[in-house]
């Protein structure tokens, strides 16, 4: 049979959750009258959702810097380019040379001179200041083929055969500066129906029995030339088979060089 209960029984206490009355358990609060359920109920509904905690170890992949560059190159490849062919089809401007009336016929007493002293073998010393020089090259140098030349308007010997180069490039034009020992050369060509202009800075000097250029400066067009590439090019237009006999002097003649402001050509 059940035992009676003790009068000694300890009671159940709560804490009030509103006003924090401690009383015994019950379904209300005997000081302000709420009802524990409903309050229990309210207050957890009024609770915020927790928020999610964001897992920093997975993030998306950021494009990383050869991949940007990788993206632009191409662009700027372009760019470069179409910078650099309008610079070149940019002529440079045209090289103001001396000019003098009476130069030619100066350069065929002078030329009829060196002729004579190279015959008999008397050594001998030409000198052609700057207008002498461009008028002799306008005299002598045969510089387009037939079908370039008729469009450029420069004469061309009679039996002359254009080439493969010639057809393809053909110069409408030659200047030389002479300024103390120092070089300066000018040439307008058409290649592939464009005017191209090239001008070289330098001086020249024999050696071994070949004329060569040792240039300072350069520009195609109104790019400059770096001196590394202008000294590679200069070499190999020099040494390549097809025109190393080109520069070979004849074995008259001595040496060429600029002095005063002017060529000397010396013979043996």
């Amino acid at each position: 049979m059940p035992l009676p209960s003790s009068p000694f029984q300890i009671p159940v206490l709560s804490t009030c959750p509103k006003c924090g009355f401690e009383q015994e358990a019950a379904v209300e609060c005997r000081r302000c009258g709420i009802i524990f359920a409903k309050f229990r109920h309210a207050a957890k509904a009024s609770e915020p959702d927790p928020v999610p905690v964001q897992d920093d170890s997975v993030q998306p992949n950021a494009p990383g810097l050869f991949s940007r560059v990788f993206r632009i190159l191409p662009w700027v490849s372009l760019i470069c380019t179409v910078v650099v062919l309008l610079l070149i089809l940019r002529q440079a401007p045209t090289l103001s040379i001396q000019t003098d009336p009476q130069a030619s016929g100066r350069v065929a007493e002078k030329m009829a001179q060196l002729q004579t002293a190279v015959q008999t073998g008397q050594s001998h010393s030409l000198a052609l200041n700057e207008a002498e020089l461009n008028q002799w090259m306008r005299d002598n140098l045969a510089i387009a083929s037939t079908h370039q030349a008729q469009q450029a308007g420069v004469p061309v010997a009679t039996g002359h055969e254009a080439s493969v180069q010639e057809v393809q490039s053909a110069l409408k034009d030659v200047r030389m500066s002479l300024l103390g020992n120092q070089l300066r050369a000018y040439a307008l060509f058409v290649l592939y129906g464009k005017q191209i202009s090239l001008q070289l800075d330098g001086t020249i000097q024999t050696q071994d029995g070949f004329i060569r250029l040792n240039p300072t400066a350069g520009k195609l067009g109104s790019l400059p030339i770096p001196s590394v590439t202008l000294d590679r090019v200069v070499q190999q237009l020099f040494e390549s088979p097809q025109n190393r006999d080109t520069f070979k002097l004849p074995p008259q003649i001595k040496s060429i060089h600029i002095e005063n402001s002017a060529l000397i050509i010396s013979t043996r």
